[in-house]
C-alpha cells in the first residue's frame, strides 16, 4: 500500500462501461455506478472527520449527534444536493439529448 493510498479523495472517477445490450439498462447501472462512487468518498470524508474530531477531543459524540445546520449551512447544502443530482444523472440526460437531437427521425403523429 503506497503513500497515496491513505490520502482522501475528492472524486472517484472512471471510463464510461458498458454491461449490458440494452442503452436504458447501461444508463441505470451507471447512474448507479456514479452514486455508488460519490457515496464512497462522502463515507470515507466523514469517517475521517468524525475520528479527528473526536480523536481531538474538539466535539463529543452526543454534540455531533445533535447538530443543527444554520439557514444558510443548510441552503449551501441543499445547492450541493442539486450538484449532485446533475453529476449523477449526467449520462441519461445525456443519452435524452442525444435521441432529441437527432433530427433523421420523423415526427410523431398529432394527438386528436
Amino acid at each position: 500500500m503506497s503513500e497515496n493510498d491513505n490520502k482522501l479523495r475528492y472524486s472517484v472517477r472512471g471510463k464510461k462501461s458498458r454491461f449490458f445490450e440494452s442503452d436504458g439498462v447501461d444508463e441505470l447501472v451507471s447512474i448507479c455506478m456514479s452514486i455508488a462512487q460519490e457515496l464512497w468518498v462522502v463515507k470515507e470524508e466523514l469517517a475521517l472527520l468524525k475520528n479527528l474530531t473526536l480523536e481531538k477531543g474538539l466535539l463529543t459524540k452526543k454534540e455531533l449527534e445533535n447538530f443543527k445546520f444554520t439557514v444558510k449551512q443548510k441552503t449551501e447544502l441543499d445547492n450541493e444536493n442539486k450538484d449532485f443530482i446533475d453529476r449523477v444523472f449526467f449520462t441519461l440526460r445525456e443519452s435524452v439529448e442525444s435521441v432529441d437531437s437527432n433530427h433523421d427521425e420523423p415526427n410523431p403523429p398529432p394527438i386528436p
